[in-house]
């Protein structure tokens, strides 16, 4: 179930309004059948802001809150891995994957006791926050922006053990470019 509101003026390049949403999805417990029985509840906010009184120079906040709950006892020992959260990377070609630029894909989170892997174990609860300084310099027919961001963040074993003030951080410029399908 999704409920959200969006007043932004652009879907490619929004300078002004807020896309807000609520996401939730529950599996098994008391009204559906399964061995796997969790809730799963994900709220992100937009906000987009323009400067110098400019649709070409715009300030983007953004934040997301993610939190898992199992619904019988164990735990939630059962609950796949795919529907936990991870984070790191760009998000591209994972599943479920919340991005963090600066770091690698799925990097970020808690790590299981006794090892030092890169690849971090996935969690219950996830927080990000980011900001953006976007400049737009083309809209046709290719639109073209230069941006500088930050963002902190970071997933959890779960929200009993979450500490909002342990975040990943990162920071860095970079350039969009957003190409159409061919034939579309």
């Amino acid at each position: 179930q999704v409920i959200s509101r969006n007043s932004s003026d652009n879907p490619i390049f929004p300078a002004t309004g807020s896309i807000i949403s609520l996401t939730t999805e529950i599996s098994g417990g008391p009204f559906l059948p399964g061995d796997i029985d969790f809730t799963k509840w994900v709220f992100s906010a937009d906000w987009f802001v323009p400067l110098f009184g400019s649709s070409k120079l715009v300030f983007f906040l953004g934040t997301q809150y993610g939190v898992l709950f199992p619904l019988s006892g164990g735990g939630g020992r059962n609950i796949p891995a795919i529907e936990m959260f991870s984070m790191g990377g760009a998000g591209i070609g994972y599943y479920n994957t919340v991005p963090l630029r600066g770091y690698e894909d799925q990097s970020v989170g808690p790590r299981p006791a006794g090892t030092s892997s890169i690849a971090a174990y996935s969690g219950k609860a996830m927080t990000k926050i980011g900001a953006e300084l976007r400049l737009s310099l083309s809209m046709n027919p290719i639109p073209i922006y230069l941006l500088m961001f930050t963002e902190a963040g970071n997933v959890f074993e779960s929200v009993n053990r979450a500490n909002f003030f342990d975040l990943r951080r990162s920071a860095g410029i970079g350039a969009r470019l957003l190409i159409n399908p061919i034939g579309m």
